[in-house]
């Protein structure tokens, strides 16, 4: 299963991204509306919820020993391991060994024995221990005082380190460090007191700067199943750093949990002696900042992304316009003569367009097909796999006998081993050795001569050509993932080995702490795009400027006024002129005020970035005329992605069927649905009203309140959210990136059909709202949807559909 790979980042400080991602636990994420409940869309701040793990406090702003702070000095911060017992006494060791200069100490080995009740016993010299090595020994035993621990074998081990005691015959432990000499024994000998129970430890570092001594502090620990082992200064940023724990249990059987371990901590040792002593060591290089500062920079307002990588298998397409997603044919001719071949949506595999071919009765061959061209790549005696996408009618179906391919190189090819159904996708594909350099791939259907003239023979979508003698999963470069080598649909296509899509860009609200028995942590982090900014900003007034300019010079105007960076912008040319302005006041509903004028669209882009779509984008924007995908209960057989739920409605919350439209300083517009307020909403009006809209005609006033009518004067059967679980078995590949690469604004069409038969409801609509929850192996996405039935339905010139009288909004 290919799973995307979640990449969160925080701007702690500016201008560094720190990634955060090895913590994140949960994500939510949604952004545009949640509901489309009116003609004129006001697009809501865009949100993140992001849960981490917070076991270290790194994520606590209270800590000042984290990894995010000023002022920050070197330390390691305190690290807690857990006991399956409660421990009646105990103690917790930090030691930091440094490392010699331009290098990095490492663990050789580490060795660990336990002891009966003995007066002394012995340990293992660790495998690989060589002169020069740094050697760390620890013991820890229940019974006499500390001055009864001893340690022999090999060079003295001179000074201990260090020795803490609680007590007579309660716990003592002691730490010796030493440089290994050339002939170190194969066991070192531990003395303790007579009937003590002893647990000893010895650690083989490389690497290290024998002349600095070892720094080390400790921590008694009483009557706990928590200890902890404390903060020390670092002698260097890439310590050797080790943690250590000893207690006594009256019943034995003690092991040893370590939740630093998750942040790169390596358990070398949980050893438990003959009943009441037992010992844990951990171990880490410190290869980054750790200490303490004097402020901590886990604050509010700090800026937050979102990215996710999906990977993908490389592909190059050597097809030009592989897929006709631009709606031209061009690299594109039918095979010949008796083929007529046109772009069509009415059916595609991938995206919303595909080769439509019927029969010309102009003679009676029974071969149908198309004849594309290739970027020049394959060549002499190399191998090739052709493939395509083909659907045939069930009204021919059964005319059609076999599908071939030819080209430069290839000689007439059938296609085996396939499939096929009718009303049904399915793929072909032929594996040919190349006899000459491949510049063209022709895409054949072969019938019996009985199709009439003028039938749909049969739809081609997604042809292929690509080295090698195995068919890769399609790509066309224009699906997500896909990047083209050259000008779109006019090259071959590639498809990288992972792409990178932004998910969300904000700043953080807030990070919310949680402990459970203080030892687990987590920290919710609720976050908000930069409409939370633009909320905030009040501005004061100015001399009314801008009258007569059109609304994307207005926003961009309104934006200046805010500090809004140049950079994160996309502005569209507005389709209104507006009054002018003083701008003053909170700087986000001037701008929505201006949007509502336009019956535009204005919000923050995953990137971060703000938007202002005309209204005319419905009508210009590729993504938005053409269906990016579609989705359906058909299966791969029908071309549809499949969905986890759709919700259909049919209510009436959305009908308004008479418009009062008032400009600032003009004459109030009244435009009314005679019909719908007759059938629908019992003779009562259901009435939108605006009377603070700043464009500068009252004709202008008058068209707006027309639209409103036209859009939601009648009541409509309307699919209102989609839902898909891309983690689906075998939909991988094909649903994540649907749900990583949408935007709002896209087009997709949706395939519903009703339990129990009947025709199916199909509608075409526009993404408006965002919403993905991801968890450990789950994740979910929702899209809310707006009709595109009327909005955006409008006469589109030189399109395939909407460009054809009776396709659109000017039906007679």
């Amino acid at each position: 299963m290919a799973w995307p790979n979640v990449q969160v980042e925080c701007m702690f400080s500016s201008p560094t991204w720190t990634d955060i991602s090895q913590w994140v636990q949960e994500l939510k994420i949604n952004r545009g509306v949640s509901r489309v409940d009116s003609p004129l869309l006001r697009y809501e701040a865009g949100h993140a919820e992001i849960l981490l793990d917070n076991r270290d406090r790194r994520f606590d702003p209270t800590n000042l020993a984290g990894p995010y702070t000023a002022g920050f000095t070197t330390g390691t911060g305190e690290r807690i391991f857990r006991a399956t017992e409660t421990q009646q006494y105990g103690h917790g060791f930090t030691i930091c060994v440094k490392s010699a200069t331009g290098q990095t100490a490492s663990i050789v080995n580490v060795t660990s024995a336990a002891s009966g009740t003995t007066g002394s016993f012995t340990c293992p010299k660790p495998a690989g221990t060589a002169s020069g090595h740094k050697l760390i020994a620890i013991h820890v035993c229940d019974l006499g005082v500390t001055g009864s621990q001893t340690l022999t074998g090999g060079s003295s081990w001179g000074t201990k380190l260090n020795a803490r005691s609680y007590g007579q015959d309660t716990i003592q432990t002691s730490v010796w460090h030493k440089t290994a000499g050339g002939s170190e024994p194969l066991n070192y000998t531990f003395g303790q007191d007579s009937g003590a129970d002893g647990v000893a430890v010895v650690i083989a570092i490389a690497n290290t700067d024998n002349a600095v001594t070892p720094a080390f502090d400790a921590d008694d620990n009483i009557n706990s199943s928590d200890f902890i082992t404390p903060s020390i200064t670092t002698l260097g940023s890439n310590d050797l750093e080790i943690r250590f724990v000893g207690g006594t249990w009256p019943d034995g059987g003690t092991s040893w949990q370590s939740p630093p371990i998750i942040d790169g901590y390596t358990e070398y040792v949980d050893k438990q002696s003959q009943t009441y002593t037992n010992v844990a060591v951990a171990i880490k290089s410190l290869t980054g900042p750790v200490g303490s500062g004097t402020s901590s920079l886990v604050l509010p307002n700090r800026p937050i992304r979102v990215k996710a990588v999906y990977p993908f298998t490389p592909t190059t397409n050597y097809v030009r316009n592989p897929s006709v997603e631009d709606g031209t044919t061009t690299g594109w001719t039918p095979d010949n003569p008796q083929s007529v071949m046109v772009t069509t949506m009415e059916n595609s595999r991938f995206g919303g367009t595909s080769l439509r071919i019927s029969k010309n009765g102009t003679n009676g061959l029974n071969i149908y097909g198309v004849n594309g061209t290739c970027q020049s790549g394959p060549t002499t005696g190399q191998t090739i796999t052709a493939s395509a996408y083909i659907y045939v009618p069930a009204a021919v179906f059964n005319k059609v006998s076999g599908f071939s391919f030819v080209g430069t190189g290839i000689a007439s090819t059938f296609a085996s081993g396939y499939t096929a159904l009718p009303d049904s996708w399915f793929r072909v594909s032929i594996t040919k050795t190349l006899t000459s350099n491949l510049s063209n791939i022709q895409v054949q259907l072969w019938t019996d001569g009985t199709i009439s003239d003028g039938a749909v023979v049969g739809y081609v979508d997604a042809v292929q050509v690509e080295l090698g003698s195995t068919a890769t999963p399609y790509c066309d470069g224009t699906q997500p993932g896909c990047s083209w080598s050259g000008t779109p649909h006019n090259s071959s296509s590639i498809r990288a080995s992972s792409a990178t899509f932004s998910l969300f860009t904000g700043f953080t609200d807030d990070w919310k702490v949680e402990w459970d028995a203080d030892v687990n942590s987590v920290v919710t982090v609720p976050c908000t795009d930069g409409f939370k900014l633009l909320t905030g900003n009040s501005r004061s007034p100015v001399a009314a400027v801008g009258a007569g300019e059109n609304t994307g010079a207005r926003i961009t105007r309104i934006l200046n006024s805010a500090s809004w960076s140049a950079t994160d912008r996309v502005i569209a040319v507005g389709d209104i002129t507006c009054q002018a302005t003083t701008l003053e006041g909170d700087a986000l509903a001037e701008l929505q005020l201006v949007a509502d004028t336009e019956i535009g669209e204005i919000y923050i882009d995953e990137q971060g970035r703000f938007v202002f779509r005309n209204r005319n984008a419905v009508l210009a924007d590729t993504r938005s005329i053409n269906v990016q995908a579609r989705f359906g209960d058909g299966g791969d057989a029908k071309g549809e992605l499949q969905y986890h739920d759709v919700v259909i409605n049919n209510d009436a919350d959305q009908i308004a069927n008479q418009a009062r439209i008032t400009r600032v300083g003009g004459t109030e517009q009244v435009v009314s649905d005679t019909n719908s307020i007759t059938s629908y909403t019992n003779n009562i009006p259901q009435t939108f009203d605006r009377a603070d809209l700043i464009m500068q005609s009252d004709a202008e006033a008058q068209s707006y309140a027309s639209w409103i009518v036209y859009i939601a004067g009648q009541p409509e059967l309307r699919f209102e959210s989609l839902v898909i679980r891309p983690q689906k078995d075998g939909w991988e590949d094909v649903l994540f990136p649907q749900a990583l690469a949408r935007q709002i604004g896209d087009r997709i069409e949706i395939k519903r059909r009703p339990v129990g038969g009947g025709d199916p409801v199909v509608r075409q609509v526009f993404i408006r709202g965002i919403e993905h929850v991801i968890k450990p192996y789950e994740w979910e996405t929702s899209f809310a949807l707006q009709s595109a039935t009327k909005v955006g339905n409008f006469l589109v010139l030189d399109h395939p559909t909407l460009g054809i009288i009776g396709q659109n909004a000017l039906t007679p």
